[in-house]
């Protein structure tokens, strides 16, 4: 994926040009991950290239009816970032004394919630494996150390990362880095009066908006699945996380509605987003009372217009936890602004004196269809209906609607988002530590 290159007569054609050199360096550096050499030679290109967009962006200074009022707030915001700081001393070093002092190094986390930042991380250098042997040991002897024995998974990550920007991988700082720099040329486009470059998928042509990856591209996002391995904590095994694209074509849609007796045209409502969760919920509920069940499908939204459809299938609580920060960053590559959930739950009243226990266990449970959306502006809206079962004999109950309402399970994308969770959310559903 990447941003148009293409601009025949666009006074900034250079600068778009560089741009995407940057873009291929950033992907070299990701393929040589595991080839230190190579890694070390690629990514010091991509930082090198990256500092001469601004040289180039200066040397055609005169498309510009007033270059310097235009470019001078730009310069203070990169001398105010940190990141864009360290870029430019960066490329200073590498050319002017030598080779940045990147580490291997393995980051090993304790994922036991959707709570990022509930959990421990560690990183040592990558020759030494017993990061999480140490984080293991780490595990109180309390009712959360309990949960996270039973639910948690290990994630073993190898990243690099240089002694002078220890909070950031190295990929990310420049994938971020890129993306500045890509907000910066899209705002001149706009001082003289241009379209704004549009970012396309090559393999399908699909246009992506910027908004949510802050002018990163959606191949930089989300990269580090690749670099990691996931060990439940209770067995030993290591997690495989099951996602299934879904493609409706045509001809299935009219084979579905015809199984389901519906009008396919009506799923969506009338094109709200508010609409489409009420429509699409009504679909689920003849689905379930056909055929008995109802899977996990999520369904992402650009605006009012569906971007992605997915199955989720979970097996144990561990997958859910990796699952959901795997589908927020799927939301952010795409571009999304609301998403929609859709399956079975079982529901319970929360009982704090035992808080880690989930709902599934409580011995008054009960089952049941609910449709959850999300946004990334705006309250989350749940519909939901209990399963009556009586014999073989299924039924659904009446409709309730809950605003404002939306359970844990979403804080990995809210957080995405860099939206906050709301505090009454934090407080009935986030584990406490004991």
């Amino acid at each position: 994926m990447a941003q148009d290159a293409e601009h025949p007569g666009c006074p900034l054609e250079a600068v778009h040009k560089r741009l995407e050199d940057l873009h291929r360096q950033w992907h070299l550096a990701a393929d040589a991950y595991f080839d230190p050499e190579g890694f070390r030679i690629a990514i010091q290109s991509a930082i090198q290239t990256a500092r001469t967009v601004t040289f180039i962006l200066q040397s055609n200074k005169r498309a510009f009816s007033n270059f310097d009022a235009w470019y001078a707030p730009w310069q203070e915001k990169f001398k105010a970032d940190a990141l864009m700081r360290w870029m430019v001393e960066a490329r200073n070093k590498i050319e002017k004394q030598g080779d940045l002092e990147a580490n291997s190094v393995v980051r090993a986390e304790l994922v036991a919630s959707y709570f990022s930042n509930e959990v421990p991380k560690i990183e040592v250098p990558a020759a030494l494996f017993d990061a999480p042997t140490a984080l293991v040991k780490g595990i109180p002897s309390t009712a959360l150390g309990d949960h996270i024995r039973r639910e948690g998974v290990v994630r073993i990550q190898r990243r690099w990362v240089e002694n002078s920007l220890p909070d950031y991988e190295l990929l990310d700082a420049v994938a971020v880095a890129y993306g500045r720099l890509s907000d910066m040329l899209s705002n001149a486009h706009v001082a003289l009066g241009l379209q704004v470059p549009e970012t396309k998928d090559t393999r399908t042509g699909e246009i992506y908006g910027d908004e949510f990856r802050e002018g990163r591209l959606p191949c930089m996002i989300g990269h580090g699945e690749m670099r990691s391995i996931d060990v439940r904590l209770a067995d030993g095994h290591p997690v495989e996380l099951v996602e299934i694209e879904r493609v409706i074509e045509r001809r299935d849609a009219k084979e579905i509605s015809k199984r389901y007796d519906f009008d396919p045209e009506q799923m969506f409502g009338d094109g709200s987003i508010e609409s489409a969760l009420s429509g699409l919920y009504a679909t689920a509920r003849k689905m379930f009372l056909k055929d008995g069940y109802h899977v996990n499908m999520v369904m992402m939204f650009r605006g009012e217009k569906p971007v992605d459809l997915r199955q989720l299938v979970f097996e144990d609580q561990g997958q859910k936890y990796l699952m959901m920060r795997r589908l927020a960053n799927e939301v952010v590559r795409r571009g999304a602004d609301a998403v929609i959930m859709i399956g079975e739950i079982w529901s319970a009243t929360f009982d704090p004196d035992k808080p880690y226990r989930f709902a599934r266990d409580a011995p008054e449970r009960r089952e049941a269809l609910i449709a959850t959306l999300i946004r990334k502006c705006g309250e989350p809206i749940q519909l939901v209906s209990t399963i009556e079962r009586k014999g073989k004999q299924l039924d659904l109950g009446k409709v309730v609607e809950v605003r404002d309402g939306a359970q844990a399970m979403f804080a990995p994308i809210y957080e995405a988002w860099r939206r906050e969770i709301p505090k009454e959310w934090a407080e009935a559903f986030q584990r406490k530590k004991s």
